[in-house]
């Protein structure tokens, strides 16, 4: 029943109760009599759901208040009919028709069209909902802009994103500062801070230097008779974890109250400390230990953003749990002209070169006095990723590879090839001009041998496929169509149904320590939130914690409520599984079985030399 009610809040759905009385969704009474056809019945009240053609603040249930209206008709009414019932759910959002003549209403009301001040009520809240709606329209979009790259399937997006919300007017005298749930600061031993997760390094003296003091009371109290010189590493404070790691005249800081284990931030702060030495070499301390005051903020500059990738790519990826890096799975036919194509371009004094798609490796070949170390590697890859202005054009930059030596330069040539996310990458120990201009030229017949070989079209296909679902191997011919045709396919196609168990796992990875490599699937859909995530790989961590003190092979698996985690460690390779409670363990002989199956396709295997 449509009728306005007595405090003129427009038209509303009538909630007829058994009693006959009819009040508008804000709850008053409305001036609509009963129709003959509302009389109760013995079996009680039934529930029809509308949709409001309003976009009511407040219903008669607060949880419905940005939702459908319920309306309660006594069985047998004939308020709705069951022409309006079909025409509510062919028209989500929209009001049933009636036909007001049709409508057993009070003749004394006047219609609704013609009541000048019910007509200006209904203008002035079709005004405001016209506002609301566009307002909500306007902050969706934004939140959708602000969290697409954390919930995007895709893991590149989720850890490289252009922004991030470093609140550079909190300092540690605001309240909002401490609500931050990981912190990450640098400073120097006399409490100079050099960077900040979140706020401004210039309000943050006072947290820097009381941690500083910290630590050097400690050392003073606990250390300083001993004869083999140790620092305070870790301090719990109700659910916080302070971890420290001293790294010469520097201090990393982590300060988090998400469940991380010790272990864990030593190797966020260990990671943290690698990618400054990237940019920076091991002068700086050097000349931090001359010159104390120093401010190191002068030569981090601009680059930020690329620790800040960093930490993103520890908290939300294997990464963190692994000393390797992540080939893109490719057939080995296309893999194989790649290699070819750096293989030919022999050019002295160049250490390596290698062709990244995404964050993944295509291909990779070294020179044969040179081992590449996969920390320094993931160094490099990040500070690409990181930086829009290097994937542009042509760049030549200088950049410090900790395990091979902290105390110079290497230079990166780097060239994307255009339109695509396929990058062409040298390291050179020579800087002059003829160096780089010879290595563009190689670069640029490479380029050439890809994309006339097909190669390049191929390894486009292979990164829109990544990360690789598993859910996709475990389909059957008892699968939806729909359902099968919408997951992501996996490199070598094998028979429906052979892999059954493994559409039910959340996540896999498997890792080779002798190559440095390993492989990581997508996170099922439900677990693709930021928060759950991050949950995910922590509990990963969890479990290497618990295998600290066990002798390899070893393997664990821990059950939550929902989920359960199997993680296996040997000499050979290191499995990580999160799967249902519930499911069989036969998934991860299946898993296993899998990656053999695909290992030509998922692994780069050894490094070809020049």
């Amino acid at each position: 029943v449509v009728a306005p009610c007595k405090q003129d809040h427009g038209p509303h759905l009538a909630m007829v109760g058994s009693d006959g009385a009819t009040v508008c969704a804000e709850g008053v009474e409305a001036d609509v009599p009963p129709t003959s056809g509302d009389a109760p019945t013995e079996e009680g009240p039934a529930e029809v759901v509308a949709p409001c053609k309003q976009d009511n603040a407040a219903t008669a249930d607060p949880g419905e208040a940005e939702g459908d209206v319920r309306v309660a008709f006594p069985v047998g009414a004939a308020s709705l009919q069951s022409d309006s019932q079909e025409a509510a759910a062919a028209a989500p959002g929209k009001l049933p028709t009636t036909d007001p003549a049709a409508a057993d209403v009070d003749p004394v009301l006047p219609p609704l069209g013609q009541n000048p001040a019910f007509a200006e009520q209904q203008r002035l809240q079709e005004s405001d909902a016209e506002t609301a709606a566009a307002a909500a329209a306007a902050t969706a979009e934004a939140e959708a802009a602000a969290t697409a790259d954390a919930e995007a399937p895709n893991d590149q997006k989720r850890v490289w994103r252009t922004r991030h919300n470093k609140c550079t007017e909190e300092t540690d005298a605001d309240p909002a500062w401490y609500q931050h749930k990981r912190h990450v600061l640098v400073y120097t031993y006399s409490g100079k801070p050099v960077y900040s997760r979140y706020g401004s390094e210039d309000g943050l003296s006072g947290t820097t230097g009381a941690l500083s003091a910290i630590v050097s009371k400690v050392s003073t109290f606990f250390f300083a008779q001993q004869g083999d010189p140790d620092s305070l590493r870790y301090m719990l404070a109700g659910e916080h974890i302070f971890a420290f790691v001293e790294k010469g005249p520097l201090w990393f800081v982590c300060i988090s109250k998400c469940g991380d284990t010790y272990p864990d931030l030593v190797r966020l702060l260990d990671r943290v400390h690698a990618q400054i030495i990237c940019i920076l070499t091991g002068g700086i301390e050097r000349t931090l230990q001359s010159r104390p005051n120093y401010d190191l903020r002068n030569l981090l500059g601009g680059t930020e953003c690329v620790v800040n990738s960093m930490i993103r790519w520890c908290t939300q990826d294997m990464y963190l749990q692994l000393d390797g890096y992540e080939p893109l799975p490719l057939s080995p036919a296309f893999r194989g002209i790649a290699v070819e194509a750096l293989r030919s371009a022999r050019i002295p004094n160049v250490l390596c070169g290698f062709l990244m798609a995404g964050h993944r490796i295509l291909s990779i070949v070294i020179n044969r006095s040179f081992k590449v170390h996969a920390v320094d590697l993931s160094m490099l890859i990040n500070m690409i990723m990181s930086s829009a202005s290097l994937r542009t054009g042509e760049s030549w930059t200088p950049v410090c590879l900790p395990h091979l030596s902290d105390k110079a330069f290497v230079y990166a040539y780097i060239s994307f090839i255009e339109g695509t996310e396929v990058g062409v990458v040298f390291l050179s120990t020579l800087s002059d001009g003829e160096q780089f201009y010879t290595i563009s030229q190689q670069a640029t017949t490479v380029k050439k041998t890809l994309a006339t070989s097909g190669c390049l079209e191929h390894v486009g296909r292979g990164l829109g496929l990544c990360p690789i679902d598993l859910r996709a191997a475990g389909a059957d011919d008892s699968s939806p169509r729909s359902d099968r045709s919408t997951r992501r396919t996996f490199p070598i196609p094998t028979p429906l149904g052979q892999w059954r168990l493994m559409e039910g796992v959340i996540h896999a990875a498997y890792f080779v320590p002798s190559l440095q490599q390993y492989f990581s699937s997508s996170v099922a859909s439900p677990y693709q939130t930021r928060r759950r995530t991050k949950t995910l790989f922590r509990t990963y961590g969890r479990c290497r914690w618990l295998l600290r003190s066990a002798k390899m092979p070893s393997q664990i698996c821990i059950a939550t409520d929902h989920e359960c985690f199997y993680v296996s460690l040997t000499a050979e390779y290191h499995m990580y599984l999160a799967v249902p409670r519930g499911i069989s363990t036969g998934v991860i002989n299946q898993f296993y079985q899998w990656i053999k199956s695909q290992e030509s396709h998922l692994f780069l295997g050894h490094l070809p030399t020049w």
